[in-house]
C-alpha cells in the first residue's frame, strides 16, 4: 500500500498571509504564496516519483488555532505536521479527504 502524505493546504493568498501572522515560527515559511505553490509543486512531485499519495490537509486560520489550543500545541510546524497527520488519519478512517491530483 502507497503511504499517504498530508500536506497542509492553503487555498489563495488572503489565507496564506493570515497563515504567516498565526504561525509562531512563520520567518521558517516561504514568504509569498507564488513561493509556497512552487515548494509545494516539487513537494508533490517527489511524493508521486516514489508512489505515494498527497492528500489536503485544508487550513483555515481560525480552526487551526482552536485544533492548536485543544492539543496544547503552539501554532508551528509541529503542529502544522500533526495537523496533516490528523488529516490523513481521518481520510483513512472515513475515506473523506481531498487526494491531491
Amino acid at each position: 500500500m502507497n503511504d499517504i502524505i498530508g500536506i497542509v493546504w492553503f487555498k489563495d493568498e488572503p489565507a496564506y498571509r493570515r497563515a504567516l501572522e498565526v504561525f509562531t515560527d512563520s520567518k521558517n515559511m516561504p514568504a509569498t504564496f507564488e513561493d509556497w505553490k512552487a515548494l509545494v509543486g516539487r513537494q508533490l512531485e517527489e511524493i508521486r516519483r516514489v508512489g505515494n499519495i498527497a492528500l489536503r490537509a485544508d487550513f483555515d486560520p481560525e480552526t487551526f488555532i482552536k485544533w492548536c489550543s485543544s492539543r496544547g500545541f503552539q501554532a508551528n510546524s509541529q503542529a502544522r505536521t500533526a495537523f496533516a497527520e490528523h488529516a490523513v488519519l481521518e481520510y483513512r478512517k472515513t475515506g473523506e479527504g481531498t487526494v491531491i491530483e
